[in-house]
């Protein structure tokens, strides 16, 4: 490794360690000395590595800066944290700074300010004018779920972008079978037969029995109270023993059941379920204690753990799309160290691999072998890249 890779690496590693710093100390109310302790932090740390690997902190660093009386520097950081959103048309973090910089009057005058208004429209409604910007940004369809589901349902003037919009919104997001099958009998409705043909495709790639398509679907069966409380120890033994399966039948009851845990249950128990429920092959188990629990962890190490086990049960689950969203996610949202962030792109690699995404695939694990050239099997995997051009 060269002197200048090894100081970059160095200097990363620091840099991470002061965001984790930070991470702890945002999280309070902060006195006036610690405002400008936490400034100096955060100004002390390389400008473009902020910019690329820390966004997050912009969001509350620019309310320090501005209770600490630093108006031109919470300026500063407004406005990018804002041009940052607005890049990438995040409709509803714009909203929601939009609104605290107005309580503010901050940037009130800037013509950030007036693109990300532009950009909200009429603000609760959506237009389909504005329908444009899910087509280039679907990362906008996990906070606008239902406007973009009554669109898909309400329009009657459907082409090829919508079907594109319907199968971003379930195959990257949310995958919802009878929401699909909705879908397929509306395009069956309106004669749109390649989209109809399309939606059964997808669903039957999803294991969905298709035959009936044309036969009015049954009421989906309830699920009496009583049968919600799961004795998971039993459920263990009858998975270890053979006499159930851990199908999605039985992992739908167990989710059931996880619903009805309160927050601080899932503190307390969240963890060592994930780790029971994945040792007995349960991934859509995992996948939804992980999803309860991780907004509930204060500690980054804590929540960057849960995050992996999540992943490498989407990955189990053969949710390869969902696992290379979701690593994107922990990346932009989460102060990891180099060898944390291996561990994340090596899932994220083997899921391009999974998808025929050669290339990608490629680039990932070369960025993997750069810090540690060892790692797992990226020399192999590299090799049969190199012999399939």
């Amino acid at each position: 490794m060269e002197m200048g890779e090894l100081h970059r690496l160095i200097d990363e590693k620091k840099w991470t360690l002061i965001l984790r710093e930070l991470d702890n100390s945002i999280s309070r109310t902060l006195e006036i000395e610690e405002m400008d302790s936490a400034i100096w932090l955060f100004e002390s740390i390389d400008k473009n590595y902020r910019e690329h690997n820390a966004q997050k902190y912009y969001f509350e660093m620019w309310k320090i800066a501005l209770n600490a009386g630093k108006i031109r520097l919470a300026k500063n950081y407004a406005e990018f944290i804002l041009d940052y959103l607005i890049e990438y048309k995040r409709v509803p973090a714009i909203k929601k700074l939009i609104a605290e910089l107005s309580n503010v009057r901050l940037l009130k005058k800037s013509s950030k300010f007036q693109a990300a208004e532009a950009i909200l429209g009429e603000k609760e409604s959506f237009s389909l004018e504005s329908y444009h910007m899910f087509e280039s940004h679907p990362e906008m369809l996990k906070n606008s779920n239902q406007p973009l589901v009554n669109f898909l349902i309400e329009e009657d003037e459907w082409s090829v972008k919508h079907w594109k919009l319907a199968y971003e919104y379930i195959i990257k997001y949310y995958y919802d079978k009878d929401l699909f099958l909705q879908l397929a009998h509306k395009a069956a409705s309106m004669e749109k037969s390649e989209h109809k043909n399309n939606f059964l495709k997808f669903l039957s790639s999803k294991k969905v029995n298709i035959k009936s398509f044309d036969k009015k679907e049954k009421a989906p069966m309830k699920v009496e109270s009583s049968s919600l409380h799961i004795d998971y120890d039993q459920l263990a033994m009858d998975v270890i023993s053979g006499n159930i399966e851990p199908s999605i039948t039985e992992q739908k009851k167990i989710i059931i059941s996880i619903q009805n845990l309160s927050d601080t249950e899932i503190v307390e128990k969240g963890k060592d379920m994930i780790v029971a429920f994945g040792l007995l092959g349960m991934d859509k188990v995992v996948v939804e204690l992980c999803d309860r629990a991780i907004p509930l962890m204060a500690d980054v190490k804590s929540r960057a753990s849960m995050q992996f086990m999540m992943a490498q049960a989407m990955f189990n689950s053969a949710d390869f799309y969902k696992v290379i969203d979701l690593v994107e996610d922990v990346f932009e949202n989460e102060p990891l160290l180099p060898e944390e962030m291996n561990d994340f792109n090596y899932l994220k690699a083997e899921s391009l691999l999974k998808l025929k995404k050669y290339k990608n695939a490629k680039d990932v694990y070369q960025a993997i072998k750069k810090y540690n050239p060892q790692y797992r099997l990226v020399g192999e995997r590299l090799k049969y890249l190199e012999e399939i051009k």
